[in-house]
């Protein structure tokens, strides 16, 4: 058992026929620490979402919070995902103030992403090493998250090109690669990535808020150039050298954010957790 708590958080929208089996992971992690809440930020949905998270809540009772938006924006993806995420954040401060301290917290989607058979020892491997990362993300069979991905000079959004599918795939295919070629104890530096499931340590991240917009702030002119020359020259959807509103994955501005402000290590383990 790890001797730290932890928070484990996640946003459901529409993930009716997936949580049954999300929650059967997360009692795994729960398992992994000496205490825990979890806290879930719900969104309007179509099925019973709702009345899968009241009878999971039942089981943990005062150990489980459901945070209910009830003012849903739906301008883009990210700005309903961003502020579930914030909501969570703002939870996790209210339960630290009120003296439920965690070295960690955990970030994972609540829909088929997290639902397979997780691979508990993957992730008790990652815990093992806190001394390599301040946030950890995992490998997975064809590496799917390539939009809240900022690796090497692939640090810009892959949907913010012009003919973004040629971006997505060298970037998916450098990524591959780059975790295929290395060994299953080392870890890959990034500015960016999710793919589903991450663990966070608190100090590092606490302070730091979720963004949909996209975080140019953070980027170079000469970084993002070189992004451009790496998917062939591109035209990007804005241009590159004046901040926009342009809508972009929450998670790349949350971690840049830890970076730029609290100098966080974040890293992507090669091995696969489901």
């Amino acid at each position: 058992m790890i001797s730290s708590n932890v928070f484990i958080c996640g946003t459901v929208r529409n993930c009716e026929q997936y949580l049954d089996q999300v929650f059967n992971n997360i009692n795994k992690i729960a398992e992994l620490f000496a205490d825990f809440r979890i806290i879930i930020s719900y969104d309007s949905s179509d099925d019973k979402s709702l009345l899968k998270l009241v009878n999971q809540k039942a089981h943990y009772i005062d150990k489980m919070e459901i945070l209910v938006n009830k003012d849903p924006m739906y301008y883009h993806r990210t700005t309903n995902l961003s502020k579930a995420r914030n909501a969570c954040l703002d939870k996790m401060r209210e339960h630290i103030n009120a003296g439920f301290s965690a070295d960690y917290f955990i970030v994972l989607d609540m829909d088929d992403i997290c639902s397979g058979n997780m691979d508990i020892d993957v992730l008790k491997r990652a815990m093992d090493k806190p001394d390599k990362w301040d946030s950890i993300s995992f490998n997975r069979e064809g590496y799917y998250d390539i939009w809240a991905l900022s690796i090497d000079s692939y640090i810009y959004s892959c949907w913010g090109w012009h003919n973004p599918i040629i971006a997505v795939n060298k970037t998916k295919a450098y990524v591959i690669d780059k975790l295929r070629n290395t060994p299953p104890d080392e870890l890959v530096e990034c500015r960016s990535a999710f793919n589903g499931f991450a663990v966070y340590k608190t100090e590092k991240f606490i302070n730091c808020s979720y963004d949909w917009r996209m975080p140019k702030q953070y980027m170079s002119m000469e970084e993002l150039l070189e992004n451009q020359r790496e998917v062939g020259h591109l035209y990007p959807i804005s241009n590159l050298d004046i901040q926009t509103d342009e809508p972009d994955c929450e998670h790349r501005a949350f971690h840049m954010m830890a970076i730029d402000k609290n100098g966080a290590r974040i890293r992507i383990s090669p091995e696969c957790l489901f």
